[in-house]
């Protein structure tokens, strides 16, 4: 994606093997700071494609391409944005603005519809959540920052206009 800090990992992905691009999959760090050290240990074995931080920093560390390995079956499918912070806590203004614009990106890159989406077979702005134990059994992002959704798909049609 252009404009974001470009952070490639050499360890925790898989090239190639997409499936599609249903969409873009919100997380929780539960933590702050970048992930690029965490992502890039080997011993990790796992990884997200976006990562942003509270102040709304982004940075890229997997291809669209690629499959990240942070919603196991949803990899092939779907692509993830972590987000710095702590599940109780919702998205800064910051975040919300750049998980907005990756959204953003992919609609005009990849054809993401600008929707909401609580099925791993539906297509949108997703949660972690969702896929249930095929994805991991995860709560992730949790309640408030999965209800910031729609706030990021509006934020998302505001950048699409300018």
């Amino acid at each position: 994606m252009p404009g974001v800090a470009q952070k490639p990992i050499g360890a925790n992905f898989s090239r190639g093997g997409r499936e599609g691009q249903r969409g873009l999959i919100l997380h929780v760090q539960e933590g702050e700071g970048s992930l690029f050290e965490w992502s890039s240990e080997p011993s990790t074995r796992s990884s997200a494609h976006f990562w942003a931080s509270q102040a709304g920093e982004i940075e890229q560390y997997v291809s669209v391409h690629d499959r990240a390995w942070t919603q196991r079956a949803g990899n092939a499918e779907w692509v993830s944005i972590e987000t710095s912070g702590f599940a109780g806590k919702p998205l800064t203004t910051a975040q919300v603005d750049a998980v907005a614009r990756v959204y953003a990106w992919g609609a005009r890159e990849h054809g993401w519809p600008l929707e909401v989406t609580d099925s791993p077979k539906g297509r949108g702005l997703g949660t972690h959540a969702m896929g249930g134990g095929a994805w991991g059994g995860h709560a992730c992002p949790g309640t408030a920052r999965a209800q910031q959704r729609e706030v990021i798909m509006s934020r998302v049609r505001t950048f699409r206009q300018t």
